[in-house]
């Protein structure tokens, strides 16, 4: 807490932050040092009944707050605010920054903005105290554009969640520009992105064809920055040609009543606002083009890339820079745990869920006592069925989903088989290249598989080429929804017994389940996979008690789930 100075706001010093701004009608709101965003949503323009909510963005140094600031409904959209570049895109910005840099945060705010209200909470020796050039220039800034006002006590109520007795100064500043500025050429006075230091010489059409001896990526923010200073470029024009063409009139058909006129509104609001919307057109530009990069997409199952895209809404918030791409991607590899047990998730739902006697095996889950207990479910390692692979009407090859499952399927055991990305035959080629031997019933091999299509019903039939990389698919899907004990636990010989020999006892278990079923009753291994975590849980206890039962007359004991697992020796898994 004490590294990043964390003092969240108030209500009550918060609503008088708020009531400084003198305009309400907000077209983008920027709060530099969220927090937990105690600041941000006290903004008027959040509450229910005002007429719209207006777009709150924030920046927040401490990474492990942004999926709290997320979840209130705030946009994050950079970490270290001393770095963020777009301030020109708000017309007001709210701050109660660490009180160290409490002035370099607020120089900073009038520094990239451009027609702006800010309004600062800061230590009030920060200008009771102005021994540096800074705070002299933030005190030149507010007797020349604003004005303070201090509070004793305001960290001290009842109601501060960290108190402190410092007195504050609420500083309120106003940076206008002028109509006369849109006419003007104000882009002369934007800097150079500090952070790259790129220019394009010669004029952005060298953006085309950068020819520079750096990473893609830098390539990629430097085109991102091009264009950003070419859509400002574009904006202004726009309303200069909108300011020059009211000066000279309407057209005859206009005053004559024959069309509509059209009048430019050239207020700083329209700029702002419109390059509001291409910027954030552009960032998402940017950012998909990181997703799409090789590194990051070839890698991941199709499901894998749609669950990334999801949760990518919110990271395409973020400025468009070198360090956060980078963050991204760090993300990323250090989520490929937790991505690749999900993608093995998607490949054996897959399997599973269909021709569930043909392709899988029940037996009895890990549980630590009786009163929770599971059934697990494994996929047969010799041979596989799956549906929906059937050729429609004049379709002589297969279709784009059905030729993504199959690359799933390579991904996930090219993945088990070393890490590797892709087998060396997939079956997306030998159903591109021998999709007419196979159409004939050949059986045809690919690097994990032998493969036979029955097109007339749309059935491919799978037999694994290693019955290992299977087994290990199963394992890592066992363990992580806890129907395997975990690595190294001890367990009873009984246990793996059960394991290994389940497709021997899978169809007596089966059998019994279904004996007193009713025909409209949903089976007890459909209600395995429901949605609906009552009605799961009361499935896996029915299926275990018919285990149970099946183990019982095959002389295997299931005390191995109520032993102190301590005492019992220690098997390889």
């Amino acid at each position: 807490m004490d590294q990043y100075q964390f003092y969240p706001t108030p209500a009550t010093l918060a609503s008088r932050a708020w009531s400084l701004f003198k305009s309400k009608e907000w077209v983008r709101v920027l709060e530099p040092s969220a927090g937990n965003g105690d600041l941000a949503l006290a903004c008027p323009a959040w509450r229910d009944d005002y007429r719209r909510r207006v777009p709150v963005d924030c920046c927040e140094i401490d990474l492990k707050r942004h999926p709290t600031l997320r979840a209130k409904g705030l946009n994050v959209v950079g970490t270290d605010f001393l770095q963020f570049k777009n301030g020109h895109l708000y017309d007001a910005i709210v701050l109660n920054p660490p009180f160290r840099d409490g002035v370099k945060h607020v120089l900073h705010a009038w520094e990239i903005t451009w027609d702006c209200e800010i309004v600062a909470i800061l230590n009030a020796s920060s200008l009771k105290n102005a021994y540096s050039t800074e705070r002299d220039h933030l005190l030149s800034l507010i007797e020349k554009h604003g004005s303070v006002e201090f509070h004793t006590g305001a960290f001290a109520t009842e109601e501060a969640e960290r108190r402190t007795e410092v007195e504050v100064a609420l500083i309120y500043l106003r940076k206008k520009a002028q109509v006369e500025e849109i006419v003007g050429d104000i882009l002369s006075e934007m800097k150079t992105d500090e952070e790259t230091g790129e220019s394009l010489a010669g004029g952005y059409a060298e953006a085309q064809c950068l020819a520079l001896p750096n990473s893609v990526l830098e390539n990629t923010v430097v085109a991102f920055n091009a264009a950003v200073r070419a859509m400002k470029d574009a904006v202004l024009a726009e309303a200069r040609a909108g300011y020059y063409s009211g000066l000279i009139g309407e057209t005859m058909a206009v005053r004559d009543g024959a069309e509509g006129g059209s009048k430019r509104d050239i207020s700083t609001s329209w700029v702002q606002g419109e390059m509001a919307s291409r910027y954030l057109e552009l960032k998402d530009r940017a950012w998909a083009s990181v997703l799409r990069s090789v590194d990051v997409m070839d890698r991941l199952s199709f499901g894998a890339q749609r669950r990334l895209e999801a949760s990518f809404a919110e990271i395409k918030q973020m400025e468009f820079s070198v360090s956060n791409v980078q963050g991204f991607i760090l993300g990323i590899i250090d989520s490929q745990d937790e991505i690749a047990i999900g993608m093995c998730c998607d490949v054996f739902d897959h399997i599973i869920r269909w021709h569930t006697e043909e392709n899988g095996t029940l037996y009895r889950g890990w549980a630590s006592n009786d009163r929770h207990r599971t059934a697990g479910m494994r996929i047969k390692t010799t041979r596989f069925i799956l549906p929906g692979f059937q050729l429609e009407g004049w379709q002589r090859q297969l279709g784009w989903n059905q030729m993504k499952m199959l690359q799933d399927f390579d991904k996930v055991f090219a993945m088990l088989d070393g890490g590797k990305l892709k087998p060396e035959v997939g079956l997306c080629d030998i159903f591109t290249t021998e999709l007419e031997q196979m159409r004939r019933g050949a059986r045809v091999s690919s690097s994990y598989f032998d493969c036979r299509w029955y097109p007339g019903i749309g059935t491919i039939h799978f037999f694994s080429r290693s019955a290992a990389l299977t087994d290990a698919l199963n394992r890592k899907v066992g363990r992580h929804r806890q129907w395997l004990p975990p690595e190294g636990t001890r367990v009873s010989e009984d246990f793996w017994k059960q394991y290994e020999k389940s497709e021997k006892f899978d169809k007596e278990i089966r059998q019994a389940l279904n004996t007193n079923r009713k025909r409209w009753e949903r089976t007890a291994i459909d209600r395995l996979f429901s949605s609906d975590e009552k009605e799961r849980e009361a499935a896996h206890e029915a299926v275990a008690d018919v285990i149970d039962q099946v183990l019982a007359r095959h002389g295997i004991s299931t005390d191995f789930l109520l032993e102190d697992s301590q005492q019992m020796p220690l098997l390889a898994a």
